[in-house]
C-alpha cells in the first residue's frame, strides 16, 4: 500500500523478459500525466489548482510502482491553510481516480450511457469538500476532462505485454485490477457543449508502426523518436485494403510515411490542454529487416 506521505498508487506488473521495455515507463508517464489533468479538472470545479508531485519508488524485477502525492500550487483568500484545504480536497481526488478509470473499463457502449453520469458524479466528489461557501460548484471542464481520460487510456493501450497488469492502489480503498483490454476512445463518446477552441494544421510526417489497429474501430501505437504516438487512420482506402490483406505483411518497426491533420485544442483561458493526430493518407510503408510479423488474426 502507498506510504503515510502518498495520497495514491498505481503499480505496473509485467513478466521480465518480455515485451518492449520502454513501454513501461511510457505507460506510466502517461497514466501520470492523465491522474495530473484529472486533478485539475476535478479541483478547478472549487477553484483551487493543485500540482501533482510524484515519487517513484519500489522497482523490482517485475514491476513498478509509483507513488503521487498533491501539493497546492496556488491557494486562494479564504484564509484556510495550504494542509487544510489538502485535507478537504484530497480524499475526493484520489476518489475522482477509481471513478474514472472503472468507467474506462466498461465496454464502449456501457460507457457512452454512463457519460454524463461520470462527470456529475466528479462533480459530487469535489462537493465533498465542502470549500465553497454558498455551495456553488460549477460544473466539471469538460474538455480537460476529456484530455485526462485520454491520457488515461493511452497509458493503458502501452502495456501491451502478455503478462502486464495495472493496479490502483491507496489508503483505505480497496486495490483495484484495470482492465486493459478496454480502450476505445473517450473523445468520441463523452457529450459536452464546445466551450474550447481547436485549431489545425496538416503536415507529412514519419511514424514507426508499434501496433496495429487490426479491429478497425481504434487508434494505431506508433512512436516518433523516444516518443508514443497514438492516432487514428482515417485513409479508408488504405485501411480497405490493410483489412482485407492487400497490404503486404506489416512488420514491428515498419514506418509509415503519411500526411496528417493535427489538431489542438485550447480551453477558454488559450491553454492548450489536448493534441490530436489523425492520418488522412498513407503514403508508404518503410519496410524494416527482421522485425517481427503482425498477425491480422489478433
Amino acid at each position: 500500500m502507498p506510504t503515510a506521505t502518498a495520497d495514491f498508487s498505481f503499480r505496473i506488473s509485467f513478466k521480465r523478459g518480455q515485451g518492449n521495455p520502454r513501454r513501461i515507463f511510457d505507460a506510466a508517464s502517461e497514466l501520470i500525466g492523465g491522474f495530473e489533468q484529472l486533478d485539475e479538472a476535478v479541483a478547478g470545479t472549487v477553484d483551487v489548482r493543485l500540482q501533482p508531485t510524484m515519487v517513484l519508488e519500489d522497482i523490482k524485477a517485475g514491476s513498478i510502482r509509483v507513488l503521487l502525492s498533491s501539493l497546492l500550487k496556488h491557494i486562494d483568500d479564504e484564509g484556510l491553510k495550504q494542509g487544510e484545504i489538502k485535507k478537504a480536497i484530497g480524499p475526493a481526488l484520489v476518489k475522482a481516480k477509481y471513478a474514472a478509470i472503472q468507467w474506462l473499463d466498461k465496454d464502449k457502449e456501457t460507457a457512452a450511457t454512463a457519460a454524463i453520469e461520470l462527470r456529475d458524479d466528479l462533480r459530487k466528489l469535489a462537493s465533498t469538500s465542502d470549500l465553497r461557501r454558498l455551495g456553488d460548484y460549477p460544473p466539471i471542464h469538460e474538455a480537460k476532462l476529456v484530455a485526462a481520460l485520454d491520457a488515461l487510456q493511452d497509458g493503458k493501450r502501452l502495456l501491451t505485454g502478455p503478462k502486464d497488469q495495472l493496479l490502483l492502489e491507496a489508503p483505505g480503498i480497496k486495490p483495484y485490477k484495470v482492465d486493459l483490454s478496454q480502450t476505445w476512445d473517450p473523445a468520441e463518446i463523452i457529450p459536452f457543449e464546445k466551450t474550447f477552441t481547436e485549431k489545425h494544421s496538416d503536415g507529412e510526417i514519419i511514424l514507426t508502426i508499434r501496433k496495429p489497429d487490426m479491429v478497425g474501430n481504434s487508434k494505431w501505437q506508433f512512436s516518433r523518436g523516444k516518443f508514443p504516438v497514438f492516432a487514428k487512420i482515417t485513409d479508408e482506402d488504405w485501411l480497405r485494403d490493410f483489412h482485407e490483406r492487400r497490404v503486404k505483411g506489416l512488420h514491428s518497426g515498419d514506418a509509415m510515411r503519411c500526411n496528417v491533420k493535427f489538431t489542438y485544442v485550447f480551453d477558454d483561458k488559450g491553454n492548450m490542454i489536448e493534441e490530436y493526430i489523425e492520418i488522412t493518407k498513407v503514403l508508404e510503408i518503410i519496410e524494416v529487416i527482421g522485425g517481427e510479423q503482425f498477425s491480422i488474426g489478433i
